[in-house]
């Protein structure tokens, strides 16, 4: 296997050609992806018509510094009849004089025998040529290149021009001569077919509060026009974008009198001369104010018309309020975020649970003692404990049970998330300070004491967030 040199263990591209036959670093990883372009023709006889002798086809050889194979390719030409792409698969290529061809043997200027056709190389890249140049073997300048009369129909057909153009005194001619019927319209669509001029309009309006917004479309390959509606997001209007379908609009205002009415024969059209940007034209009875246009409509008034229209015309839509039907409120079956997910949704969906703070706070529960504000004279000696769950910011109340107290104690209120009736929300931990009164279920309680647990938690306000991740 052939290897390339690397001088002191770092490789350079000026040994590629320098240290071509030493074995310190391999050929295909010294030279990975490094490819060497050159550009070139040949001739190829034409027997087949009297109306050219040879064919010049351009090529690319691609040499791979890699493994030293070489790749040729032929661009394709348009209506050239010929395949092309791929001329000549990746391969080492033999060598005239035996072996195979090398870097050596490429030069610009030069020509390489390959399987029986002679190329002319006449350029090459410029990572070629620096390439060339750190190995000390600068490449020439440029080959011009030969062009064949093929290559020459090809550039003349490229004309879009006539020499001579066509005048009114030419067509005049043709018709009294019997050659053709005169059509004043074929030139016109043939200048400026698929050329259009778009506006930016609204409609002036006084009686409406909220602009609505046109597109004015001016085609000038015949004269025509079409009124496009733009309809904002959620305006509330019935879909029908066509305001106006293509035809010719009648300068000044139009009147309708009646299906049976007299068409009245119209000479004067609206033209592209009619619109400006600041304007208020008046389309088919309706009044639009013009306060932009499309990049190429400003190129064509300043190239072919020498006018320069005015910048954008910045206009102040109202804002659109969307009206929010607040939710019903909770029936007392369920949870509220479950009543709420079934207003929300179509199909009902479970509410979704903060899993993090979940697992981070499972159970940690905030203890508080409570009384009744005031209460009656037989639950006067009652004592709470409010017990507030911080995994899932639920509430629940316990009594303690008492001596010769005569009520049975236990569960007061289960666990759940209770409404805090004092504030309309959802308990939360501030709620609980002793020294606040909470109601829920008709029911208020006197905050009065805490565990130390809690203690701690209200002194270091970093651990109440902690705690409501």
């Amino acid at each position: 296997m052939t290897t390339a040199s690397v001088p002191g263990g770092r490789f350079t591209r000026s040994h590629a050609l320098q240290n071509y036959d030493h074995n310190d670093v391999p050929t295909f990883g010294a030279f990975d992806r490094m490819v060497l372009r050159f550009f070139g023709f040949f001739k190829e006889a034409i027997y087949e018509t009297n109306l050219e002798n040879y064919r010049i086809r351009n090529v690319k050889v691609l040499y791979y510094l890699e493994d030293h194979t070489c790749h040729v390719l032929e661009p394709k030409q348009d209506n050239s009849g010929i395949p092309q792409g791929q001329l000549i698969k990746r391969h080492r290529f033999p060598a005239p004089g035996g072996g195979y061809i090398t870097p050596r043997d490429l030069q610009v200027g030069s020509t390489i025998h390959v399987y029986g056709k002679t190329i002319q190389l006449t350029d090459c890249d410029t990572f070629t040529r620096q390439y060339y140049k750190q190995a000390g073997m600068d490449q020439p300048e440029p080959v011009p290149e030969e062009a064949d009369a093929f290559q020459q129909t090809q550039e003349a057909m490229r004309v879009k021009t006539a020499v001579r153009p066509r005048t009114y005194e030419n067509l005049y001619t043709e018709v009294m001569l019997g050659g053709g019927t005169l059509n004043d319209g074929m030139q016109q669509f043939m200048d400026h077919d698929k050329k259009v001029l778009r506006f930016y309009a609204v409609l002036d309006d006084v009686s409406n509060p909220h602009l609505r917004p046109f597109s004015l479309l001016f085609y000038m390959s015949d004269d025509t026009m079409e009124i496009s509606e733009q309809y904002p997001v959620n305006c509330g209007r019935d879909y029908f974008p066509t305001f106006f379908r293509r035809d010719k609009i009648p300068a000044g205002p139009t009147t309708v009198d009646g299906p049976m009415s007299q068409l009245k024969s119209v000479t004067d059209y609206v033209q592209k001369h009619d619109f400006h940007v600041g304007k208020i034209v008046t389309l088919v009875s309706h009044k639009f104010f013009i306060y932009d246009a499309d990049d190429f409509t400003r190129w064509y008034f300043r190239q072919h018309m020498g006018i320069e229209l005015a910048p954008k015309i910045e206009l102040q839509q109202p804002e659109l309020v969307q009206p929010k039907l607040a939710p019903p409120p909770h029936s007392g079956y369920g949870t509220q975020a479950d009543s709420l997910s079934s207003v929300i949704n179509l199909v009902p969906r479970a509410p979704r649970k903060d899993l993090r703070k979940f697992y981070t706070n499972d159970g940690k529960i905030c203890r508080f003692t409570a009384k009744f504000v005031d209460p009656k004279p037989e639950d006067t000696e009652r004592v709470f404990v409010v017990n507030f769950h911080l995994g899932d910011d639920t509430l629940s109340i316990n009594e303690p049970p008492q001596r010769n107290l005569g009520i049975m104690a236990g569960k007061f209120l289960k666990k759940a998330e209770h409404i805090n009736q004092m504030t309309g929300k959802n308990f939360e931990m501030n709620d609980l300070y002793p020294g606040n009164v909470i109601k829920v279920y008709n029911h208020e309680f006197e905050i009065m004491d805490m565990d130390d647990f809690t203690k701690k938690i209200f002194a270091d306000p970093a651990s109440i967030q902690t705690q409501h991740m």
